[in-house]
């Protein structure tokens, strides 16, 4: 038992080094983050301030300017995509659902495209890790959610604005006009707008009929039947139905659609900071839930602490400890959080 202890230790020293990001690997991942983000003037100061050096295919450094202008290609290409990301994105989150549409037709026509592969190869991160996007890639099934989130965006009565970060809003209300011939006007284009939604609704119909796998039709009429119920409503806003016309469905819409493009274009669907917080709260998880015990901290790698857990101190003292018999007895793992391991290493 104690050679095996010893060869754990030693081995764990030995590993103790490649533990250890370095400088360049570190400012490479908050990078990827960023640029995941289409964040690209942080990029361009990030890329100035931190000193990241990029090489050529030839392995000679290439300069940065503070236009990002000699950003190597594929960088330069992903942050042109990620902007063209954040406008549909943009539309999306503003119910502009026909311009997103027309964007993405232009910019990402394979995100919609029926001549599309259902399941396209997996990204794979370092040729290590798979990751598969939580929601459906299907072009048949994006489209019909772009429509049905379009069909809704007609339906409201009580305007949902949407401002972006770092825009502010507008100081007073749009005003309203008030008369009889206003009044007159409105009645009439009200009963042109139903007639419009009722030509929306059938085409959804029509559209969730399309659907090859009995199953999805079944669940897409079944919805179908939901929202449509919208049209029974003066004001859907005050219906009993309200949750079809919240914010945090426009945003799982423009998350869903993000993925798509991104797994299409054969991009990471996630950050590699995101993927490797997954991967640790899956594994911690599963190691907690089997009750799995933490070897001694003597045998712990140098500055290497497991998340939840405290490197216990050990304090001199003149009295000499007496030596128990029983092995020390490890603590178990704790399921792991990010935003609880955020908070703990600031």
């Amino acid at each position: 038992m104690a050679e095996g202890s010893s060869m754990y230790h030693n081995k764990a020293q030995g590993k103790a080094r490649s533990l250890d990001a370095t400088p360049d690997e570190l400012r490479m991942l908050v990078l990827d983050y960023l640029c995941h983000n289409a964040c690209s003037k942080t990029v361009q100061a990030f890329t100035r301030d931190s000193a990241i050096k990029y090489v050529d295919a030839d392995g000679d450094e290439v300069m940065t300017t503070s236009d990002g202008s000699t950003f190597p290609a594929p960088l330069k290409a992903r942050l042109s995509s990620g902007e063209l990301r954040k406008e549909i994105r943009t539309c999306i989150l503003s119910g502009q659902i026909d311009e997103a549409i027309d964007l993405l037709n232009k910019y990402f026509p394979s995100v919609l495209s029926e001549n599309t592969e259902a399941s396209p190869p997996l990204f794979k991160t370092d040729g290590r890790l798979e990751y598969i996007p939580s929601t459906s890639v299907n072009p048949a099934h994006l489209l019909i959610n772009l429509h049905i989130q379009g069909f809704i965006e007609a339906t409201r009565s009580i305007p949902l604005p949407y401002y972006p970060p770092g825009t502010q809003p507008p100081m007073s209300p749009i005003s309203v006009p008030s008369g009889d011939v206003v009044a007159e006007d409105k009645e009439m284009a009200d009963s042109k707008s139903t007639e419009r939604l009722l030509h929306r609704a059938q085409n959804l119909y029509a559209e969730a009929n399309r659907l090859s796998v009995a199953e999805e039709r079944s669940q897409y009429l079944w919805e179908l039947r939901k929202v449509g119920s919208l049209l029974a409503y003066a004001v859907p806003e005050k219906g009993p139905v309200t949750q079809y016309l919240g914010q945090d469905r426009r945003e799982a819409l423009a998350d869903s659609i993000d993925s798509a493009i991104l797994y299409r274009t054969g991009q990471p669907v996630v950050s590699s900071v995101e993927l490797a917080a997954r991967q640790t709260a899956v594994v911690w998880t599963m190691l907690h839930d089997q009750k799995v015990k933490l070897p001694p901290p003597s045998s712990w790698p140098a500055g290497v602490t497991p998340p939840g857990i405290t490197r216990p101190t050990t304090v001199a003292s003149s009295i000499p400890a007496k030596k128990s018999a029983e092995p020390e007895t490890p603590e178990t793992l704790v399921p792991f959080d990010l935003h609880t391991y955020l908070d703990t290493s600031t």
